[in-house]
């Protein structure tokens, strides 16, 4: 497929609008490494995959706050194993202490309840006349727990496809190439609900529509080091944190955000630097 000449359309957002995507706080965050607290400070050991960027998506933070509470020299100078400092984030530090309940033979009133317990207080073995039967310990030790964990386990990392070149995600006539959309991505004509297609194996790591004139956007971080975007969805049919394989369908062609005719804004991205999509489009 040849990009084809540029038809005018609404200015797209200038490419660091997606450097400070707001979190999508519906869908579980991803962990792949469990955090510590040392010296005060709530910690997180890096793992295998993640960047400065995902790990202050996932708390809340900048990542010029961790690169300055690190005393980073650069974003990008972490390694594997490193333990990183989260700045302003000591509300997380009570998660790693949970109480421990001992039973004893007091009356079940002056044992301690935890907070926002909903569930009886366990009795001790020794009920005093009059005293009613209270729960077991166990459920009572169960609902803490539950409460204290930052994350479940996330599914593993999907590997590349095997192809060399990306998927075109939607099939259509190039309405804005690479220059014309200020170096943005591409705009490609399609009929309105018109499946969208992953571009290739993945993890989605944003869904929603909190960008400007990006109306509905999913985007999606592959193995090899690339992000892919996909905007102006009239659907989205993916969650955050799910792993997608290429070709798989993730939304359906609209016309949200900044234009008034069905088409999809498609963007690729190595790190946070947008290229043009074309040459590493299949043909």
């Amino acid at each position: 497929m040849q990009a084809q000449s540029a038809v005018a359309s609404a200015p797209m957002p200038s490419p660091a609008a997606l450097g400070s995507l707001p979190t999508n706080s519906s869908v579980p965050t991803l962990a792949s490494a469990a955090p510590t607290a040392a010296n005060g400070a709530f910690t997180h050991t890096i793992a295998s995959g993640e960047s400065l960027y995902t790990i202050a998506r996932r708390y809340e933070v900048t990542t010029q706050a961790l690169v300055q509470a690190n005393n980073l020299s650069s974003p990008d100078k972490i390694v594997v194993g490193q333990k990183v400092i989260i700045p302003g984030r000591a509300d997380l530090l009570s998660t790693k202490a949970p109480t421990t309940q001992v039973a004893s033979a007091a009356p079940a009133t002056t044992a301690p309840t935890p907070a926002k317990q909903t569930l009886p207080q366990a009795a001790p073995n020794t009920l005093q006349a009059g005293a009613k039967p209270a729960a077991t310990p166990a459920p009572v030790q169960a609902e803490p727990a539950k409460v204290t964990q930052v994350a479940s386990i996330p599914s593993a990392e999907p590997a590349m496809s095997g192809n060399d070149k990306f998927r075109w995600p939607v099939s259509g006539r190039i309405l804005v190439d690479f220059a014309s959309s200020k170096g943005t991505g591409i705009n490609i004509e399609a009929n309105d609900g018109s499946a969208v297609k992953a571009a290739e194996n993945g993890t989605v790591i944003y869904v929603g529509s909190g960008v400007e004139g990006y109306g509905n956007l999913v985007l999606i971080r592959h193995p090899n080091g690339f992000v892919s975007a996909y905007a102006h969805l009239g659907a989205m049919s993916v969650s955050k944190g799910s792993n997608v394989n290429r070709g798989d369908t993730i939304g359906a062609v609209g016309k949200t955000g900044s234009v008034t005719k069905p088409q999809l804004h498609f963007e690729l991205r190595k790190g946070a630097t947008p290229v043009d999509p074309v040459p590493l489009l299949a043909s």
